[in-house]
């Protein structure tokens, strides 16, 4: 029914729609860095217990909830810690499909924008529109990344035929060397 992508899409915007009801709590709010630090611990245990493409998903869902909780719980856009948000694209880039980069930057700037963390200013605007001009790098990046990443496995596929060939080609070669020298002359 859904795509892989649309999957995983739906994955991180649900994530950060419960981020963003957690650092709009008035208590929960408190306990960001908490939360953050049990998700970390949580995400260490996973990468035991998943495998590969599972984990992929565990973890970018789980550094995107930890980057919005820091950036949250430092001050927002004004956040020291704002740039992590630029990082988190190119890693959910390179990690599932590039496409997704899209959605976590709607997603990231909706939710910076309601959490009324923004303030009228040059520098908050600048901020967000930074993320503009951060998700077509990032998506290119990613595309790059598949492509050389799929280039590697058709060269060891191609890699893997060109031995067989070679040691069926060396095979009847030495079967044809036998049958000649060995031949009884007529």
């Amino acid at each position: 029914m859904f795509t892989k992508t649309a999957k995983h899409s739906i994955m991180l915007v649900i994530a950060l729609l419960l981020t963003y009801f957690w650092i709009n709590h008035a208590i929960l709010s408190n306990f960001s860095l908490q939360l953050t630090a049990f998700l970390i611990i949580f995400l260490i245990l996973a990468h035991r217990l998943l495998k590969t493409q599972n984990f992929l998903l565990t973890e970018s869902v789980i550094s995107g909830i930890s980057v919005v909780l820091i950036t949250a719980s430092t001050g927002g856009l004004a956040s020291p810690f704002f740039f992590l948000n630029h990082f988190l694209l190119f890693e959910l880039s390179l990690l599932l499909e590039p496409s997704i980069v899209i959605t976590l930057t709607l997603s990231l700037m909706t939710l910076y924008i309601f959490s009324h963390r923004v303030a009228p200013s040059f520098h908050d605007l600048t901020l967000l529109l930074s993320f503009l001009f951060m998700t077509p790098i990032a998506y290119f990046t990613g595309n790059i990344y598949n492509r050389i990443k799929n280039q590697k496995k058709e060269i060891k596929v191609l890699s893997e035929k060109i031995e067989n060939l070679e040691e069926e080609l060396t095979h009847e070669e030495l079967e044809r060397l036998r049958r000649e020298h060995f031949a009884l002359p007529a």
